[in-house]
């Protein structure tokens, strides 16, 4: 992925997430956010390929995929809040 981009799946409704790398070739950073837009739990540096499931620490409603280090470069923590605009 470019640097500035991600996956952001929007689920129906809030609750408990695992991803997993199985199929993924590039490191990424999970990040597991609620209904309130608020980051619940970030998953950092998930290893290409790997089965270990990577779960949310609550329920959430949206999951944010971003290389793997952008979280700490962009200071990203618990309780922050995210907004994106749906094209």
């Amino acid at each position: 992925m470019k640097e500035n981009q991600g996956m952001l799946f929007v689920f129906p409704e809030a609750t408990y997430h695992s991803f997993y790398m199985k199929n993924t070739q590039i490191p990424l950073d999970i990040i597991f956010i609620d209904s309130n837009k608020s980051i619940i739990n970030i998953q950092k540096n998930a290893k290409p390929f790997d089965e270990t499931s990577l779960p949310s620490e609550a329920p959430a409603k949206y999951v944010l995929e971003i290389n793997a280090g952008l979280s700490d470069q962009w200071q990203l923590k618990t309780g922050d809040t995210i907004d994106y605009t749906q094209y």
